[in-house]
């Protein structure tokens, strides 16, 4: 008797993609008494991302201060490219980073439980282009 198994599956998550897109962002405000309306309204558009660095990690059960896959940074436009394996990440940026070197940071600080951004990259060409929102820390002052 001879029995022959074989599978048709391909492994995706070793294929390296060409990661692509421009990234916007927009800020909450930062506290202190209620300001204008003018000024929540400026904080709310969208902006290019311009020249900021960007931290890549592992998107599977995600936890602050967990080591970097990457960086990548982005142009003057908010435009930039990296190359990842198929997969999910979380994306951080500078000032979410430079904030875990605090020493006065912990994992239970709300601002750092969530990514600023997860990716999904996938093993067909895609642009990659996302908006988001850089939170107000509330958790403890900068040194």
């Amino acid at each position: 008797m001879v029995v022959v198994l074989s599978s048709c599956t391909s492994n995706t998550a070793s294929v390296t993609m060409t990661i692509a897109g421009k990234i916007d962002n927009n800020s909450e405000y930062n506290g202190g008494p209620p300001p204008p309306q003018e000024l929540l309204d400026a904080l709310a558009v969208y902006h290019p991302s311009a020249n900021q660095l960007f931290y890549v990690r592992n998107a599977a059960n995600y936890v602050p201060f967990s080591p970097t896959i990457s960086t990548f940074t982005t142009d003057a436009a908010g435009n930039y490219s990296l190359n990842l394996p198929v997969g999910n990440y979380a994306i951080v940026s500078q000032e979410k980073y430079d904030f875990e070197q605090n020493a006065l940071a912990t994992a239970d600080c709300v601002y750092l439980q969530q990514p600023d951004y997860l990716l999904t990259v996938v093993s067909t060409p895609q642009l990659y282009n996302w908006s988001y929102t850089a939170k107000a820390n509330v958790c403890v002052p900068h040194p």
